[in-house]
């Protein structure tokens, strides 16, 4: 399908697979299957493992739609679609709010690596398979991944026993998890950079040579270096063809060489005693509140969530997930955000099992993640997949560190919350004495942002529900409400 008859109302979000093209139109998701996705898909249906893997949420929900459906949906298909065109079209379940690698922390890499290597095991019992192994064809529900490509999945050849995509997967879960892990690499600095992530080659270019000789990377990075510059060398080295076996040891093969990749990937673990932030103990022994502020801001947080929001909330800043995970208490969905990895490592680690319904992201406010991809236009901004999702907006004990660490001007910080929730924002003004703004202030002169500024700021864009001076006189909670 080209550009050129692309339906009018709906926005091509897949650009690059040529077996179908989903499209987003207004809040639903349509995928429509060209021939090689056709014949995909006829294997695919009638697969228990597809009815499997739906059931227990490991795949997005896919149906096929009806004439009466697709006719709604494209008011101009006539003019559109030509006889030729293949007229299957799959509508799928839409996930809350849309995120990308470069979003997540390592555990969620690592999960969602799990969960690809866990699907192509349990598709290989119907001889079906990956194509690909990208962490782009996950998305996280919550704190759960589930896999949304589903013409990934293809009919293999049963006397087969490569695995051609575990090039990719290596390049994309194990590379850059191997890269932060041992070089401190973020993932954010892997993936918008590079989208097809790192190769072996690029790990041991940046290694020592003891670190080279380290024994959880000799399998994982320097042997496979070295096989990667030997084949590099001459495109001789490149076989066109493999040998293809009997299917009882194909099959055999197979199976057994995705296993052993899933238990050498799972072995790849992070230290979370060595967290890197400065920020690390500030729900517990480093915290700023005395128990009194604490608890008054507990209850003050949950009382405003419970009034005055409906159905989700945006936490800027949420450092361990801790008011996060009260907003989900009360029942409301949530998209916990914050610039340091190793929080939202803790964040995930602490809600996966208790508060699974919470999104964590890797996410700095002051510079979020932009438009990227093919044009700009694969992989919306941050602030563009956020307008219009939240209801309201915390933005605890973060305004102080917006105003001096990252140099942002008060109207602006007021603008960008007016700009990300649809009704509320509950706010934490940190004064210009309290010991933290000292600290952070650096001897800078903030003599200029007193409570009576912020108010008179606040006033442009939003009417104050409530405050409340929090005990010590140095912080004040605001319920605001967008004009």
């Amino acid at each position: 399908m080209t550009t050129s008859n692309r339906p009018s109302n709906a926005r091509a979000l897949s650009l690059r697979d040529p077996a179908g093209t989903l499209f987003e139109i207004e809040s639903k998701l349509v995928r429509q299957l060209h021939s090689q996705g056709l014949k995909d898909w006829a294997a695919i249906k009638e697969s228990s493992a597809f009815k499997k893997l739906v059931s227990q949420g490991i795949l997005v929900k896919t149906w096929e739609l009806s004439d009466a459906e697709i006719k709604d949906l494209f008011p101009d298909f006539d003019q559109t679609f030509t006889p030729e065109t293949p007229s299957t079209f799959l509508g799928h379940d839409k996930i809350k709010f849309i995120s990308y690698p470069y979003e997540w922390a390592p555990e969620m890499l690592k999960a969602a690596g799990l969960l690809t290597l866990d699907f192509a095991i349990e598709l290989s019992v119907e001889n079906l398979g990956l194509k690909d192994a990208t962490p782009f064809n996950v998305l996280f529900n919550g704190c759960n991944p589930v896999f949304v490509d589903l013409l990934s999945i293809e009919k293999r050849n049963p006397k087969d026993s490569l695995w051609l995509a575990y090039s990719q997967f290596s390049r994309t879960f194990i590379n850059p998890l191997l890269a932060y892990k041992h070089f401190g690499h973020t993932l954010k600095n892997v993936f918008l950079l590079r989208r097809e992530g790192l190769t072996a080659s690029h790990l041991f270019s940046q290694s020592s040579f003891l670190k080279k000789l380290h024994p959880s990377l000799i399998s994982q990075m320097t042997v496979p270096a070295l096989l990667e510059n030997w084949t590099d060398r001459k495109l001789s080295n490149h076989p066109n063809t493999h040998r293809l076996m009997e299917e009882k040891r194909a099959k055999f093969t197979f199976d057994y060489f995705l296993k052993s990749a899933r238990r050498s990937f799972s072995n790849i673990t992070f230290d979370h005693k060595k967290l890197r932030t400065q920020f690390k103990n500030y729900m517990g022994s480093e915290s700023p509140y005395s128990r009194d502020q604490f608890s008054t801001k507990e209850k003050m947080v949950r009382q405003w969530v419970e009034t005055y929001s409906e159905k989700s909330v945006l936490d800027i800043g949420c450092n361990d997930g801790h008011f996060s995970r009260i907003a989900a208490d009360v029942g409301r969905w949530v998209c916990a955000i914050d610039s340091e990895s190793e929080l939202i490592s803790k964040t995930w680690n602490l809600c996966r099992d208790t508060h699974p319904s919470i999104l964590p992201l890797v996410v700095n406010i002051a510079d979020p993640s932009p438009a990227s991809g093919w044009k700009n236009r694969e992989y919306k901004s941050f602030l563009e997949r956020s307008r219009g999702q939240f209801d309201c907006v915390l933005m605890l004990a973060l305004v102080h560190h917006l105003l001096t660490t990252e140099s942002i001007l008060l109207p602006y910080i007021i603008e960008l919350a007016s700009e990300l929730t649809t009704d509320h924002v509950i706010l934490e003004w940190v004064g210009i004495n309290d010991p933290m703004f000292q600290h952070l202030s650096k001897g800078r002169d903030y003599s200029h942002l007193t409570i009576e500024n912020f108010e008179s700021e606040a006033k442009k864009r939003f009417q104050i529900v409530q405050k409340c001076e929090l005990p010590g006189k140095t912080r004040t909670l605001y319920c605001l409400k967008k004009l």
